[in-house]
């Protein structure tokens, strides 16, 4: 019986599809501290798993993109991030909106990393369903796409990501909006809620809450912690995030500037 039940775990491992990918926000500045990031997410990525990004919003700075021809794109995406050569699911952030923020979706057309299809949706990638949602514009329209969406999903993980945390000790702090008509939304269906919009790294749980909040707003620039003291990590230096998930479980990795892994911890779905 041993041997059947180990024999039956390595096929059922096997057919586990094990994605890999790297989060993100508020770094599209075309400074050093950009360039210096990615380029330790290129290193990082040589020897570990990423299969794509989730870039958290505020992709351009200071006022989002003016068309598909803006040289921001060029300085501030296609050349930092071009030697990762993976795909980028974006979200919009409040200084994209300071931009033509259509301007993003049409990039997606000609270019083969940059995926916005539109304002808020969703996509499936191995053993996770994401749903990106538009924070800026948190409407009822909105509201209720999500709502079907997730109740439509029927793979294990659910990852719920927009730029506005809705929990965060950064200099933003909470997004009132956000905890009275997104999380009740998501509370019990989604696993996690990426964020960015505070310029550091979080990871916050709350006991009343079945989800893990992960604020990742440092790849570009930081902010200084208000208070930390909820956070069960929180750093204000450059870096960046990756999650390696599989059927059984997901490791999250929040790094350094240098690539160097600050703080881990593996999650089992419930």
């Amino acid at each position: 019986m041993f041997y059947l039940a180990l024999w039956l775990l390595c096929i059922n491992t096997a057919f586990s599809k094990t994605t890999g990918f790297l989060f993100f926000g508020d770094a599209g500045n075309k400074s050093e501290a950009q360039y210096r990031v990615a380029r330790s997410m290129k290193q990082f990525c040589n020897n570990n798993l990423c299969n794509f990004v989730t870039l958290l919003g505020d992709n351009f700075y200071p006022n989002g993109v003016s068309g598909t021809n803006d040289p921001l794109w060029k300085d501030a995406f296609e050349t930092p991030y071009s030697p990762l050569a993976i795909p980028f699911f974006a979200s919009l952030g409040n200084h994209d909106y300071k931009g033509n923020i259509d301007s993003q979706i049409e990039y997606s057309r000609q270019s083969k990393l940059w995926k916005m299809p539109s304002r808020y949706y969703s996509f499936s990638e191995g053993e996770i369903d994401f749903f990106v949602i538009d924070t800026n514009q948190f409407n009822k329209e909105q509201r209720t796409w999500l709502k079907e969406a997730l109740n439509n999903s029927r793979n294990r993980w659910k990852i719920v990501l927009g730029h506005h945390p809705i929990y965060s000790y950064g200099g933003h702090g909470d997004t009132e909006e956000l905890k009275e008509e997104l999380l009740p939304m998501i509370e019990g269906k989604a696993q996690f809620y990426l964020a960015g919009h505070d310029h550091n790294k979080q990871v916050i749980e709350k006991k009343a809450s079945d989800l893990t909040f992960i604020v990742s707003g440092a790849a570009g620039q930081t902010s200084p912690m208000k208070d930390s003291r909820g956070a069960i990590y929180s750093s204000d230096q450059l870096g960046f995030a990756h999650f390696q998930i599989d059927e059984y479980r997901a490791v999250l990795k929040i790094l350094g500037a240098d690539g160097k892994i600050e703080y881990s911890k593996t999650f089992e779905p419930k």
